[in-house]
């Protein structure tokens, strides 16, 4: 807040009552008077046909706030209770040990302890380094939504693109155990690779040749040479070239290697914290989890100086860097990248979706000549993209694009909004510009029909009160 006000109690507002939350004659101070004046003059019953249709309201107070990205920010309410809102700070799939530290994190940024925050960072990455994180908290969840036969039906079709579905690793495991699950079941399990590139579940495509004496010679390499090699503009899967080569005799085969182990329910169970050395068989991958748990931490460095942010975070406990009260003071208004704010232009840029539902109305938006919106041209612009919406080419790369949408796992989206690693099959198709839209690389001036814009189309936002 300001440290002066333009209202005060000498000299409050007086609402003409024109707004639909303000009462005409009442006198209004402090926030709450440029709330009214403001909803007096632009949300009023003058351009609403005389009813009050739209308003504007004060959300909340909070003693502080840090916006760890978009859509993703927490707020300390005067209670003490702390808000959370987005999935950086918070997810249903989220394992224990990352929820437990962002938690206990985030109240200490809030409260402005940041040397205690990376104190309890570095002592964190000893305990997941010498394997004294809890079993249990470690695991990965994995939610039955589907029988194994569906599932297992599922992974036999290929999407529109030609790809086959991802393998999701709970489902792996229920198969080669045997498990009888059933709907809304969870599966707990951990990653037992031993290296950060080791997923929990791969799938490897093996192709072979029939020989007409029943043998099979594999032909993998080879596929994957002319595939490599095709034209950039062709379509044609593995499977396609395959069989253009061999004809009949080409099939390929899947070879699903698991990285990972089922953590059995007794652990999930029991008040006890069972710990890697006390359950054989049960180590987890710890290159694999630390960069995990740093992937969650580096937004939140973005309350520190830009010194801390690129170098703060390590892998390995003999790399812990000590820094002093003033060094580990936090900062506000440096983004980790300036496209991580929205510029002006921007932001008083209409979307697509604004201008239609105006054009389907047939109204001008009030105001646009004060904000300096040249309604006219983004009308006309509007309308030439809709016709070029009908275009073969574009309709097949929307199609894509929104498949591509679905089909992005969590991580995908994690790494998205940690690094901002736009997901491969996502930046296949198009290019983020600096409008932060995406657009079409075979249409460069064309956007999805969702509009692109990439954190309203690679989102998902939860809300969350932690008392």
């Amino acid at each position: 807040m300001p440290a002066e006000f333009r209202y005060t109690d000498e000299h409050p507002y007086i609402s003409n009552g024109r707004g639909r939350n303000s009462k005409e004659g009442k006198a209004y101070t402090k926030v709450e008077a440029d709330v009214a004046e403001f909803e007096d003059m632009y949300f009023n019953q003058a351009w609403n046909g005389g009813v009050n249709k739209s308003g504007l309201g004060i959300d909340e107070y909070c003693d502080a706030c840090i916006q760890f990205g978009r859509k993703n920010y927490a707020d300390l309410m005067p209670d003490g209770s702390i808000k959370k809102v987005g999935n950086t700070i918070k997810s249903r799939k989220m394992s224990g040990y990352l929820e437990k530290f962002i938690d206990d994190g985030v109240v200490l940024l809030l409260h402005n302890k940041g040397k205690e925050f990376l104190d309890r960072y570095y002592d964190y990455i000893e305990r997941i380094y010498n394997y004294q994180i809890p079993i249990r908290d470690i695991a990965s969840k994995g939610n039955i939504k589907k029988s194994i036969k569906e599932y297992i039906d599922d992974c036999s079709k290929v999407t529109k693109s030609g790809s086959k579905k991802s393998r999701q690793a709970w489902y792996e495991l229920a198969i080669k155990e045997g498990l009888d699950v059933n709907m809304g079941d969870t599966i707990y399990y951990i990653n037992t690779g031993f290296k950060r590139s080791h997923s929990d579940v791969k799938r490897v495509t093996h192709y072979y040749v029939r020989a007409n004496d029943g043998t099979d010679l594999e032909v993998t390499s080879e596929i994957e040479k002319l595939y490599k090699d095709k034209d950039s503009g062709s379509n044609m899967t593995r499977m396609d070239i395959g069989k253009d080569k061999y004809g009949n005799k080409f099939y390929s085969e899947d070879e699903i290697i698991l990285n990972c182990k089922i953590v059995p329910q007794e652990i999930i169970d029991t008040d006890e914290e069972i710990m890697c050395d006390q359950y054989e068989g049960l180590e987890y991958n710890v290159e694999k989890y630390i960069d995990q748990f740093n992937k969650r931490v580096k937004p939140l460095l973005v309350c520190f100086s830009t010194d801390i942010r690129n170098t703060a975070l390590i892998t390995n406990p003999k790399d812990r860097k000590s820094f002093t009260e003033s060094e580990a003071a936090l900062v506000s208004g440096i983004p980790n990248k300036p496209e991580d704010q929205d510029t002006y232009e921007a932001l008083m840029t209409p979307e697509m979706k604004e201008v239609e539902f105006w054009e389907k109305v047939g109204e001008v938006p009030p105001f646009v000549e004060e904000c300096g919106i040249d309604w006219d041209s983004i009308v006309q612009e509007y309308r030439e993209k809709k016709k070029q919406e009908d275009d073969i080419i574009f309709k097949e790369l929307d199609a894509k694009y929104n498949e591509a949408l679905m089909e992005l796992t969590e991580d995908e989206i994690d790494d998205f909004y940690s690094d901002n690693k736009i997901p491969k099959r996502i930046s296949d198709l198009v290019e983020l510009g600096k409008d932060l839209r995406f657009y079409f690389k075979k249409l460069p001036e064309m956007t999805p029909s969702t509009g692109g814009y990439a954190y309203d189309d690679i989102q998902r936002t939860m809300i969350e009160t932690v008392d």
